[in-house]
């Protein structure tokens, strides 16, 4: 797949991953949000702490990347791939089998407040990244993942925005379906 693909493919997937998040949460109030429908699943609000606890461990990383990098005029002409371990994480969370966050981005026991649009914040900021990287080599970029060891390869950053947005649209559907339960 072309660079420039996966960018267009990537972009819309976020936009819609984060408007899906919007419609679910923007209707419902605080105690709402803080619901456990599922005895053993999280809230609403555990779900959107997870992801903005996850997003802040690659927000540093992936600006500072964003600030050195050079543009390439040819590189979304080129074809991206992705690394054996940004593969795996991303197909892992394509999977809709149940996966168990590391204890790293696990929610604490009182979500934040104003979570919800801390998280479309947050998102709106990443689909600024994206463009931002458009014009640079996704594959030579490298960002390291703080769940993997540091002797372990880096990602590429195609592969950091890929999971971020495979990520972010398994977890819309999780808020969907707890929503679906309140």
């Amino acid at each position: 797949m072309r660079q420039k693909e996966l960018y267009t493919t990537l972009r819309r997937d976020l936009l819609a991953a984060r408007e899906r998040i919007a419609a679910a949460v923007r209707p419902l109030d605080a105690a709402r949000l803080n619901e456990h429908p599922e005895p053993k699943g999280w809230s609403i609000a555990d779900v959107l702490e997870h992801l903005c606890i996850t997003d802040g461990f690659y927000d540093e990383p992936i600006a500072a990347l964003l600030k050195t990098a050079r543009p390439d005029a040819g590189a979304p002409n080129r074809e991206w791939k992705p690394t054996f371990i940004g593969n795996m994480i991303a197909r892992s969370l394509e999977r809709p089998r149940p996966v168990s966050a590391p204890r790293l981005f696990r929610p604490g026991q009182s979500p934040r407040n104003a979570v919800a649009e801390t998280l479309l914040a947050r998102e709106l900021a990443m689909v600024k990244n994206l463009d931002h990287a458009e014009s640079l080599d996704w594959r030579t970029l490298r960002i390291a993942t703080p769940v993997l060891p540091a002797w372990m390869p880096r990602l590429n950053l195609g592969d950091a925005f890929r999971i971020h947005v495979v990520h972010l649209g398994r977890h819309a559907g999780q808020i969907e379906r707890v929503a679906g339960k309140l």
